[in-house]
């Protein structure tokens, strides 16, 4: 057969396995000339060059069986990254894969088949990853980039590997990572993979006696440390990819694997580009070749695994970085540069000079609107080392808060220091082990006091008392010695109380009569009371503290906007 149309090698050793059961070449053949002719029957072209069908199949054998079967007949392969309604509304294809009335392959058992024979030049896939519109983006992705990428992983770590090790994975196989590192290249090395992904640190011990390559993301690794060991399971490497891992966070997941830990740099446009190990910089892959763009600090990337038509100019990338003889690093993103005061700020310099402090392990950064429409102010997401989880335990947040701030005074501009703080045992994630602005955003959303009713306290109105923790998140940022409950969240819940119960269009910018009185502190529960003032057009707030009035305001109607 010509080597420029098989994936599968020949080798007579299992393709996968399955719940510990061997998945032999010719029952996994056998499968992909049935899945072939289910769609001979279900698309009989691929008109175009259009996604011949969309594949979502949580069983890794087959979706590679569905994904050879779809090449074997010229089909390109839309991957979207989940089969959620509004994803297959807006990907109106032919379906398959577990789940969907398109599975026409109930009836394998008994098919036989020879190796798949595909074009290499043929279409490939398409992944679909949603964008910030909530609509799937597009990027695809030829046959030969894939193959060409399995080549490179197996040059770049098959010498670590035995003929026999088995691939398992803590990442879907349904995106650009889990793809070619956990399903293509041992296809097309023949090494086989086993069916069931890792959901938690602790499945890697249950494996059966074997040696193993793992394929996995930060998050999954983090916590590795503390799973238990199995003395029959042998790692022979692992990879992450996603985002960087801290270097004592990789060095404890090396130790604990026995086996070494390569870090991948890469993105879904340009397949892996660097690589590297615990302490080391990152060395770009074989035929890769990097350069600074001319001007400015922004990476260049010239890959085989690019497309053809921008092999020659090159990809040029959204991050930062500096080159020297000793390899390449990274200095965050491009477009994460933001204006505060009148001043570019970067966040990856803050999250930098953040993991710098021995209280820290890893930081996130991110830009975040301050109260009632103030310029932007920094917020950090923290994972604590040891000293650091031992010293928040010791004192105040409030007080850890501006410990960590007093260690950034002579390393930041002051406009450049986070005000709000979050201390998290992991970054939130998705599959993929990616941490993205939304999740960090959640972990700020607004808090609000448990309200508890007071029955018939106020004449047309209601009374509230609020119930508020001493670590409530609005009383960061002030004075450690004298936190206070500031006016503009006082004001932001009255406004959402009164649109609660009253239904009222309050916000900050019409409020009027405002006057200041008494503070409110960490710990205290102070009455909130809503009246409605004018038959209802206007909404009165008084905040009670122990009988002591603390504020007052009356959110007035919003005045209709001027005719243009």
């Amino acid at each position: 057969m010509d080597e420029r149309r098989r994936v599968l090698p020949e080798t007579g050793g299992p393709v996968a396995y399955r719940a510990g059961r061997a998945v032999s070449r010719m029952e996994f053949c056998a499968d992909v000339a049935a899945a072939r002719r289910a769609l001979a029957r279900l698309h009989p072209g691929n008109a175009g060059g259009r996604p011949g069908f969309a594949l979502h199949e949580p069983d890794a054998c087959r979706f590679a069986v569905w994904l050879l079967a779809g090449w074997s007949l010229g089909l390109t392969v839309a991957l979207p990254g989940d089969d959620l309604p509004v994803t297959r509304e807006a990907l109106p294809m032919p379906w398959v894969g577990a789940g969907n009335a398109e599975n026409a392959l109930a009836s394998w058992a008994g098919e036989t088949g020879e190796d798949p024979v595909i074009d290499h030049g043929c279409p490939g896939v398409m992944s679909y990853t949603s964008g910030s519109t909530g609509t799937p983006s597009l990027i695809g992705k030829s046959l030969s980039q894939l193959r060409a990428e399995a080549d490179m992983l197996e040059r770049s770590f098959g010498g670590e590997l035995t003929p026999e090790t088995r691939f398992v994975a803590s990442v879907p196989h349904q995106h650009m990572y889990g793809l070619p590192f956990f399903l293509f290249w041992p296809l097309a090395a023949g090494r086989p993979f086993v069916v069931e992904k890792l959901r938690y640190p602790e499945d890697a011990g249950r494996l059966p006696p074997a040696d193993y390559a793992l394929v996995s993301a930060p998050t999954f690794l983090r916590h590795l440390p503390d799973a238990p060991r199995s003395s029959g399971v042998r790692w022979r490497m692992a990879t992450s990819a996603g985002s960087p891992l801290a270097p004592e966070a990789a060095c404890a997941a090396s130790e604990h694997l026995c086996a070494p830990l390569h870090e991948i740099y890469g993105s879904t446009e340009t397949g892996a580009v660097a690589r590297r190990t615990v302490g080391q910089p990152w060395q770009p892959m074989p035929g890769v070749r990097l350069a600074l763009e001319e001007g400015s600090s922004r990476l260049l990337i010239h890959s085989p695994l690019l497309p053809e038509s921008e092999r020659m100019s090159g990809f040029l990338s959204g991050d930062l970085a500096r080159l020297d003889e000793r390899g390449l690093e990274l200095l965050g993103r491009a477009d994460r540069l933001v204006k505060i005061g009148e001043k570019r700020i970067s966040p990856d310099q803050v999250e930098r000079e953040l993991a710098r402090l021995p209280e820290v392990a890893e930081a996130r950064v991110l830009p975040l609107p301050g109260a009632q429409g103030e310029r932007l102010i920094l917020a950090a997401v923290v994972i604590l080392g040891p000293e650091g989880r031992r010293k928040l335990t010791a004192e105040k947040k409030i007080r850890f808060n501006a410990r960590l701030r007093s260690r950034l005074a002579d390393r930041l501009d002051p406009l450049a220091m986070p005000r709000r703080w979050r201390y998290v045992e992991n970054f939130p994630a998705n599959e993929m082990g990616k941490t993205t602005q939304g999740d960090l955003e959640r972990l700020f959303a607004p808090e609000f006091p448990r309200a508890e009713e007071i029955p018939g306290a106020v004449e047309d109105g209601v009374a509230l008392l609020l119930r508020m923790p001493a670590d409530l998140v609005w009383f960061e940022g002030h004075f450690p010695d004298l936190p206070v409950l500031p006016g503009v969240v006082q004001i932001d819940w009255a406004a959402h109380y009164g649109r609660v119960y009253f239904g009222f269009d309050a916000t900050a910018s019409n409020v009027s009569r405002l006057k200041f009185q008494n503070l409110i502190r960490p710990g205290d529960s102070p009455r909130l009371e809503l009246s409605r003032r004018r038959g209802g057009s206007e909404l009165e707030f008084r905040y009670i503290l122990d009988g002591k009035p603390c504020s007052r305001g009356i959110f007035a109607p919003r005045k209709p906007a001027a005719a243009p």
